[in-house]
């Protein structure tokens, strides 16, 4: 048994399956240890996989999918597969309209020029299940990056910019003027705390059968 070879045509195997799953369905993996010599062979593979979707129930299908190929993987060479969950599944996030557009009024009072990104798949949080729970708000502000990519060392950088100051500051203004706008409009106030109480409730009750 070659823990390599069962890593190896795993990756390969979700590789593949990536052209077969929907708009907006993402794998991400990495391989932590696959051997530490090259003329030993390895007893033992470590790997980590990520799963993104678009709702709870695309997410679920897409994981048994990608197990099928973890278990292709040791199958295929008599390797022993052992999955550890790591964490909870985070919901699809729902933006409330409201909060929304108080938000996009206060970001362009500020001199911002917000773009509506509704219904894109833009990161994993597990904001969306507290917007399952309760009318919610997750907005996004940018500054300048000189063009670098997410999830870079240049990215990084310019996080320490004072445009990045700047951002964090409009970004905390903004909804500061959200919560005032909310908290003083009394027909929106109440719709608010209707829909806090009914979900609430909902969530007490549990489940349909």
């Amino acid at each position: 048994m070659n823990a390599l070879d069962a890593v190896t045509l795993a990756h390969a195997a979700v590789g593949m399956l990536r052209q077969q799953l929907p708009p907006g369905t993402l794998v991400h993996d990495v391989v932590h240890e696959a051997g530490h010599a090259v003329n030993v062979i390895p007893e033992h593979a470590r790997a980590r996989y990520e799963v993104r979707a678009r709702g709870t129930e695309e997410l679920a299908a897409a994981r048994r999918r990608v197990r099928a190929c973890l278990e292709a993987g040791a199958l295929a060479t008599g390797a022993e597969l052992d999955i550890v969950p790591r964490g909870h599944d985070f919901a699809d996030l729902r933006q409330d309209p409201f909060l929304t557009s108080a938000y996009l009024r206060a970001a362009r009072a500020l001199g911002r020029d917000p773009v509506p990104r509704h219904g894109e798949l833009m990161a994993s949080t597990d904001m969306g299940n507290v917007s399952h729970a309760v009318p919610s708000l997750h907005p996004c502000i940018g500054y300048d990056t000189g063009g670098a990519l997410q999830h870079t060392a240049d990215f990084t950088r310019h996080g320490t910019s004072e445009g990045a100051d700047r951002a964090v500051l409009d970004g905390a203004t903004a909804l500061a003027h959200v919560a005032v706008e909310l908290a003083t409009d009394p027909r929106r106030r109440a719709d608010f705390l209707s829909r806090v109480e009914l979900r609430r409730a909902a969530a007490e009750a549990g489940p349909e059968r």
